[in-house]
């Protein structure tokens, strides 16, 4: 009760209240702040946190602590992170986040009353929950190369003493360093009830002034002093010196980062290191289109036409595939996604190839597909469900990939114009399996899905008299087989033009490099664009995919040799 008696908010530093404005103190820092100075709709119920500590999870660190029975004796010791203001050296006090011109890895944050006294606005005023930007502010005064009077430090925002034009006084402070000395006149702008009238108090609204032009009587320095002896709950004022040490402790601003663009070898590695700079970093590459390929005919992609599919970041052109899906670039699978996911149609499956066991995104775009029973007689026996799970159903789907380099399948159009592929030839009568089930794709050996042969005359697969080498389309092309966009053929190891194999697209990736200073030798230390770095991680990319067969590259260069 004395605690509440005797506290002052932290924003306007008055310690009236009103009924329909009360002093709330936070249940884990404990700092004192009027409800709308702070922006409290209501008083909480329960117990309350301040933005700070909610933010931190303090709030439920203290709550489970309680519900174990902790809360009671002691107060608990709060492991907060160390909170520092954008404007001042002050660690305590009511904080509210900044929001930032560029997205920042860890929140900024703001005493409240600081961001008052240098006129900055919320964001949203009903929030209340975070100040605009202060690098502008912040960049002023540092520019301006004045220092606090009292702590010798030009931290974050200063305030001239009101004797600057009566008196000429130079001497500058923070509103936190002024407050806390004890010595210095401090005239806010507001109380509990709103804005002073400006001819009821003695100085303008929102001054202060330096020790020397400060009408403060020691003599109520000292009784206060005695009052926080004697058990109360006094203020409690810092000397010069405690002010100094802890403006000292302010860490040093952060020295922003080269631009990728000038960074050298080890600055980049330095980069890297940080977790958050490389979610950057793959952010910027995965979404960049320098250097990305069509999932289909693997033509290089133009930035400037060319666009991923805006949900699940697929990549193809538009008239390889799927023409009719829009500005917004979505492919066939998101779209058909989007509209059922409200639930309409329970027994439709996610979409996903019948022709392959590779997912969505690293096949490719997908297409619908049909294929039409011999006779309908058996399947009315069975009925409208099991038609439906079988490939004769409706929504059925496959990579553009698989269905279009299949010679046994045929693209057509539905009555919206979207290309369909037609299955009918690979699909068995018994609509779950195909054709081709009984032969293991001489890749990932897999019965399930269709297979293709080697489209050179007279291929025998190792191992086989007669047969030729099979193969998911998809399982091909990341093995780094040939899979033409020209002819739309496949041809297995031994009859695969040597521009396509996994030492090309070593070749290919080095190449990249090398034109970057057009040299013959490598210069890991020197500069790379955006544009340069998202071409090399695609080239990688495909390095990697093929990289992921290289047991069954070392078992045909052990076995058949060449190429």
């Amino acid at each position: 009760l004395d605690q509440d008696m005797d506290a002052v908010c932290d924003v306007c530093h008055d310690g009236e209240v009103t009924p329909e404005n009360q002093i709330i103190f936070c249940d884990a820092c404990n700092v004192a702040v009027h409800q709308r100075c702070y922006g409290i709709d209501a008083i909480p119920t329960g117990a309350y946190f301040c933005r700070t500590c909610t933010h931190f999870n303090i709030d439920k660190e203290v709550s489970a602590a309680r519900r174990r029975g902790l809360g009671q004796g002691p107060p608990l010791k709060i492991t907060r992170p160390t909170v520092v203001c954008e404007l001042c050296p002050r660690r305590q006090g009511a904080f509210v986040e900044v929001q930032t011109a560029a997205p920042a890895r860890k929140a900024r944050w703001v005493h409240v009353g600081c961001a008052k006294w240098q006129g900055m606005n919320y964001v949203d005023n009903q929030k209340k929950d975070k100040i605009e930007d202060l690098t502008t502010l912040k960049n002023y005064f540092k520019d301006q190369g004045n220092t606090c009077c009292l702590c010798k430090s030009g931290i974050g925002a200063l305030h001239p003493c009101r004797a600057h034009e009566s008196h000429g006084c130079t001497k500058w402070l923070h509103l936190t360093c002024a407050r806390s000395l004890g010595q210095c006149s401090v005239q806010h702008g507001e109380n509990c009830e709103g804005f002073y009238d400006v001819d009821a108090i003695d100085h303008p609204p929102w001054t202060l002034a330096c020790p020397e032009h400060s009408e403060i009587d020691p003599e109520s320095l000292e009784e206060k002093e005695e009052d926080e002896e004697g058990g109360g709950n006094a203020t409690t004022f810092l000397t010069v010196e405690q002010l100094e040490a802890i403006a000292a402790s302010y860490p040093p601003e952060p020295v922003p980062p080269k631009p990728f663009n000038r960074m050298g070898g080890p600055e980049r590695k330095e980069y890297w290191s940080d977790p958050d700079n490389l979610a950057e970093f793959f952010e910027n590459v995965t979404t960049s289109l320098e250097g990305a390929k069509c999932a289909l005919c693997e033509m290089p992609a133009d930035p400037a036409i060319d666009k991923r599919c805006d949900v699940c970041g697929v990549l193809s052109h538009a008239d390889c595939a799927d023409p009719a899906r829009g500005e917004g670039a979505t492919c066939l699978t998101c779209r058909h996604v989007r509209e059922n996911e409200d639930g309409g149609a329970r027994n439709r499956e996610e979409p996903r190839c019948h022709m392959c066991a590779h997912p969505n995104a690293s096949g490719g775009p997908l297409l619908r597909t049909q294929a039409k029973p011999i006779s309908m007689k058996v399947w009315k026996q069975k009925g409208a469900v099991a038609f439906q799970k079988s490939f004769f159903g409706k929504d059925k789907f496959c990579h553009a990939l698989c269905g279009m380099w299949n010679p046994a399948c045929e693209t057509v159009n539905n009555e919206n114009e979207e290309p369909v592929i037609d299955c009918t030839n690979i699909v068995m009568a018994d609509g779950r399996s195909h054709v081709s089930h009984q032969h293991r794709c001489n890749l990932c050996g897999l019965c399930a899905g269709a297979k293709v042969d080697c489209a050179e005359p007279g291929c025998v697969a190792p191992g086989r008299k007669r047969r030729p080498a099979k193969f998911h389309v998809t399982c091909a092309r990341q093995a780094g087989l040939e899979v033409s966009a020209d002819t739309m053929l496949v041809k297995c190891f031994r009859h695969t033009a040597c521009d396509l194999v996994f030492r090309a697209r070593l070749e290919d990736m080095r190449e990249i490099e090398l034109n970057r200073h057009a040299s013959k030798t490598f210069k890991a230390s020197s500069s790379m664009t955006w544009g340069h770095a998202a071409s090399l991680f695609h080239a990688a990319v495909n390095v990697l995919r093929t990289l992921g067969w290289a047991w069954r590259w070392a078992e045909w260069w052990g076995g058949g040799g060449g190429n």
